[in-house]
This record gives C-alpha cells, structure tokens and sequence, in this order.
C-alpha cells in the first residue's frame, strides 16, 4: 500500500534507490511546511482576536501552533540523520501522510467554525488564509504526491464549498477561482514530480552505473594482482612486491625469495582429476599462509608452484631457512578430502637479495635454479642458491642440445648385458641398455642422459630407436636368446606406447615372445591405469614382463597380485648386501620363497663375485645378471658373448673405459 504513496515499488534496487531520494528530498522540505502552519495559524489568530470568540482566536491556532512547531522540530532533528531502512522510511511517510491530513482537516475545519461569525471581508480573508495554506503545503509535499493531494483537499475543499454555498456571489466567485487555481495547480505538481522522478531515474541509474563501474574496477583490480582459486598474490603481485621490497631496502637489507614447488601434485591431479586437484591447491594456500609471519608472504606463481618473499631483517639466511623448515614440514603431512589422504610435500629453491642478485629476474631465476637442483638431488627438502647449481644447468642444458642432435645422427648405441642361468653359466636373455658416446671420446653414463631423456620427452624416441636396432640385428644373425627393455614410470604414461612397441617387432620380424620388459612399482603409482593397460596389452602378445627391483617399494606385493608377471628382479641392493647383512639376505630369502610359490623365475642383480652366485643358487635362486657374467657390450657383439664370455667381457671392460679405447 504504501509503495503507491512513493516513487515506485522497493522490490528493486532503483526503486530502493528512488525511495530513499524521496525521503531525502521530504526531511528538507516538511519542516518548512510545518513552520508554513505555525505561521499561518498563529496569524489567523492574531486577526481574529477579540472579533471572535476566544476558544476560536486563541485556543485552536494555539493546539495547531504547538503541533506544528513540534512536527517541525521532528523533522528539523531527522535532517541530520542517517537514510533508515526502506521498512522504515515508508512507516514514516505513512505517519506523515496521516498527520499532514490530520492537521490539514483541523486547520480547514477551523476555518468553518471561524465563518458563522465573520463579515463579508472576514469571510474573505479566512478563505484566502486556508487556501494559502493549504496550496504552500502542496507545494512543500509536492515530492509526496499521495500527501500534497491529501492537504489540497481536506485543506481547500471544505472551505471552497463553504464559500460556494453563500449568499454572497463576491464569496462564490472567489470560490470557484480558488477551485479552478487548486486543480491548476495539482497539475503543475504532478508535472514536477514527473521532472522529479526522471531526475531522480537518472541520477539513480547513473550512480548505479557508477557502482558498477567501480565494481568492476575493483574485481578487475583484484584479478590482475590475484589467484582466484587460491586468493593469495599472484606473480604480478610478486614482481611489485619485490620491486617495493628491493628499492625500499636497496643494499642495506636482505630479503630472501623462496621458489616452493609440490612434489607429486600432477599424480593426484592425473589420478582424481582436477577438482581434487585445485581443493588441494587451496588447502596448501591455506598452509602457508599460516605458516607466514609477518614479515613473510606467499604468492602463487602458477600450477603447482608458489612463491614466499621473507624480509631476512637482522636474520640473514637463518630467517628463510626457518621459514622453508616450517614450509616442508607443513606441507609433508598428509591432506585430508572427505575419507581420502593425500600426500605430495615441497621442495624449495631460495636466493637473497643483494646477496645472489640486486634485481628481481635475475633473483627469480636463482630461486629457479636452486629449486631444479633440490628436484635433481632428492625432494623435500630446500637450498640456497650457489653458483655452482647455474654451472650444472648450464652443463645439463649442453647434455640436452647434444642428446637431441645424436639421436636424430643415431649415435646412441645399443648395449647388451647377459642374464644367465646359475646352475649352467649358459645366456639365457639380455638386458638392453643404451650407451651414449660423445664426441667419439668419452660415455655419457645413463645415469645423466636417461633422467634428461625423460624430462625433455625423448626417453620413448630414445628406447624404441634402441630396439628398432636390436631388432636389425638380431635379423642379420644376433643373438638367439630373448632381449628385456626397461620402461620408466614416464614412458609409461603413455597410452600408446605398447601399440608403439608392437609396430617395431612387426617391422622388423621380431617375435613378441622373444622381448621381455621390465617395469619398476614406482610405474603404477604415479598412472596405474595406463601402466596397466599397456602392461596387458604386451602380455596378451607374448612379451614376458618382469617386476624390477622388487622389494624396494611399499607395495609390491599387491602389484604382483594385479598384473600377471613372467619374472622378478631382485634390487641389486639386496644382493650385494646379502652376504654382510642378515636382514638382506632374509629378504633375498622370502622373495625367492615368494616367487617359487607364485611359479615366477627370479633374476637376481649386482652378482659380482662367486661366492655371491653360489649362495644365489644355494638359496633356489634361478637367474642372474652383473659383472660376475659379462658387462654390457654393443648389441653388434653380443653373440661373441654367448661363445666367448671371457673375451666378450674384456670387451665390456674396454667399452666401459671408454669410446676411443673400444
């Protein structure tokens, strides 16, 4: 009911907006309404004194005077109030509407009691006083539409009609014009509430606008400098906090930039998908922030990878060593999502400013480097930039330019190494292993190229070249016996490679029967479905899979139990332990137990001596592979191998002393 009374419904924000514009506008102008009355009466009083009956000159205009005083003192204290809520802005204009008619009734009621008893220019001067009146107070709710129309009304209506039915036709005339000006002027006021409202419309919607824009502003603000999925800063953050941080302290004072990045974030993302993976990613935010101090603060750079800027103080390198100590170990304890466990950890590179760097490029990619050495030497753990990390990447940098060229040129060899049977000395298998020689001078051991192979996506080009050349030559009169492959967790998270191995027998006419592959634990961790999948599709077409270096992991035992392994490889670990070491040879024992009662042959690794092989056999072990036997030698010589083990061996030995020796 009371939205008609306003300029439009509060259902919407405009209408809100108009609502609250209208109250404004009338807390301005009703006191001056009332202070109209308080005049208007208090002189009608005054030039009806002594000509009228006291009770009508003094003690109406004396009620309507105290009244209207106290409504203005009202309204004068409201002005300097705070907009209340819209309920209560149409209570109050609802109270005003029935009070302003109230008063308006009373004052126009007064003056037909004054009428009986007033002359003809009496008459005349009361009906213009209540006219006046009435039409200012119009004028003044002329913002309140219900309200002005009320007070015209009650206010000219009874009077004009009084003045009507006189006998005076001077009175009649006069009422008639006091009718025709009443009905003018409620046109002109609803003319200018109209101008009103489209004033108020406007400059609703261009302040709405304005919120708008502002809120835009801020949101856009907000995206420049942060995460949306964590809300820490983002790298444009860090990039002007560090550029604050570095021109306030200049040289004087240190601050540390730490380079955090999770470990085995991607398999929890590849595993449980994306929305595991970003909950997670929140849930590390809110790890290190409480782990801040108040002279630290995290950024998140991007994937998994974040950013903690430390101002070092009087500290030095015991204040960013405090804060990756709190880091790592926050991070290593186990995430919890509904009944899951995650765990992954954090590694850290740190660099200081001035100390390694004095501006913030070349600070990052320090921090960078110290990171990528943590993730070459061991994860979990944090270090300090040193010059000689840049040294390694340069040289590793080096490795990968020439890895590229020489296997595109086909200069990384197949080697071969036997595996033979204990009992018999005969060559049951190989082992296939790729040997890189440089520049025609020196090896490169697999232990450096294979991880580069892996992190710059050649490690599959790199193994199937070795087997297409395997598979030539054994077809030009190699070796009768079946040759194993080794396959990396990250080869095998490809989900061609397989089909990819199969096209090379095909080829080239090998048998799938005569390949063995070896896989490690580690491989069904970090993507057991596609592991699975191409372990399968191998076995179902003859390839004999093997479990390497078994007894290692947290859970081979229920990986022998999923996938149908041919052979087991004892870790090499346990085999030259074994001998020293009681614990190692009881574990020697029971996996060579585990696999005869499973029906699986065991292959044991590290066999470097006799005394080491008799035990072996001694034990029920069936296979094994180390210097004891042979060393690898190119897959071109590994039939003189089988006829000639101690030549071929000698041959091992040249080879592995280097290229040029061979």
């Amino acid at each position: 009911m009371l939205g008609s009374w306003s300029v439009g419904t509060v259902e919407t924000e405009q209408g809100r907006a108009l609502l609250r514009e209208q109250f404004r506008a009338l807390r301005s102008q009703i006191p001056d309404m009332y202070a109209l009355m308080f005049v208007n009466s208090a002189s009608l009083g005054l030039a009806t004194y002594r000509t009228m009956p006291l009770h009508l000159s003094a003690g109406v205009p004396a009620v309507l005077c105290f009244a209207a005083f106290a409504r203005m003192l009202l309204w004068l204290r409201r002005r300097t109030e705070a907009i209340p809520p819209e309920t209560e802005v149409q209570r109050r204009l609802g109270a005003t509407l029935v009070i302003a008619v109230v008063l308006g009734f009373a004052f126009g009621g007064w003056g037909l009691l004054l009428f009986p008893e007033a002359n003809l220019v009496q008459r005349t001067c009361i009906g213009l006083f209540i006219f006046v009146s009435a039409i200012s107070s119009s004028f003044c709710l002329q913002t309140f539409p219900a309200a002005a129309r009320a007070v015209m009304i009650v206010g000219v209506a009874p009077t004009a009609l009084r003045l009507l039915l006189s006998d005076d036709w001077f009175l009649r005339g006069l009422s008639l014009n006091l009718l025709f000006v009443a009905v003018l002027i409620h046109f002109i006021i609803r003319t200018n509430h109209r101008g009103f409202i489209e004033v108020l419309s406007s400059r609703s919607a261009m302040l709405m606008e304005r919120e708008r824009a502002l809120e835009a502003e801020r949101q856009a603000q907000e995206l420049a400098y942060h995460d949306p999925l964590t809300g820490l800063g983002n790298r444009r953050a860090l990039a002007e906090h560090l550029d604050g941080l570095m021109n306030a302290a200049g040289a004087r004072r240190s601050t540390a930039l730490l380079i955090v990045d999770l470990d085995r974030f991607k398999d929890v993302n590849d595993v449980h998908g994306h929305l595991v993976g970003d909950e997670l990613l929140r849930q590390v935010a809110a790890r290190l922030q409480a782990v801040m101090g108040s002279s630290s603060r995290a950024f998140r750079l991007g994937g998994d990878e974040f950013a903690v800027v430390v101002d070092c103080g009087n500290l030095g390198r015991a204040a960013p060593e405090l804060v990756a100590r709190s880091l790592v170990e926050a991070l290593g304890r186990p995430f919890a999502q509904g009944r899951a466990e995650h765990h992954i950890g954090a590694s850290i590179g740190i660099a200081l400013f001035p100390h390694d760097a004095e501006e913030r490029l070349t600070l990052m990619r320090k921090a960078d480097i110290a990171l990528y050495d943590v993730k070459l030497k061991g994860r979990g753990v944090w270090r300090f930039f040193e010059a000689a990390m840049e040294d390694a990447i340069r040289h590793r940098s080096n490795l990968e330019t020439s890895l590229r060229l020489d296997l595109q040129d086909g200069r990384l060899t197949p080697f071969l190494q036997p595996i033979v049977d204990l009992r018999s000395r005969e060559v049951v298998s190989f082992e296939l292993l790729a040997r890189w020689c440089r520049d025609g001078r020196f090896f490169v051991g697999p232990d450096q190229f294979v991880p580069i192979a892996e992190e710059c996506g050649l490690i599959n080009e790199l193994m199937l070249g070795m087997l297409e050349e395997v598979c030539r030559v054994a077809r030009a009169g190699g070796p009768r016996v079946p040759i194993a492959i080794n396959i990396s967790p990250v080869q095998l998270k490809d989900p061609l490679l397989g089909e990819r191995i199969l096209e090379v027998l095909r080829a080239h006419g090998y048998p799938p029967a005569a390949l063995g592959i070896e896989v490690t634990e580690n491989a069904f961790v970090s993507d057991s479905v596609s592991a699975r999948r191409t372990v399968e599709l191998l076995k179902e077409e003859g390839v004999q899979v093997a479990l390497d270096d078994f007894g290692t992991g947290y859970s081979s035992l229920h990986h022998l139990q999923l996938l149908p392994f041919d052979k087991l490889k004892i870790d090499r670990s346990f085999v030259l332990a074994m001998r020293s070491d009681p614990g190692a040879l009881k574990i020697v024992r029971a996996i060579i137990n585990l696999a005869s009662s499973m029906g699986l042959n065991v292959v044991a690794e590290g066999v470097e001596d006799e005394e080491t092989a008799s035990l072996l056999r001694s034990l029920g072990c069936g296979e094994g592979q180390g210097y004891l036997f042979g060393r690898p030698v190119p897959a071109g010589l590994a039939s003189r191998l089988i006829a000639e083990p101690a030549a071929a061996t000698e041959l091992g030995r040249a080879y592995a002393r280097g290229c040029s020796s061979a």
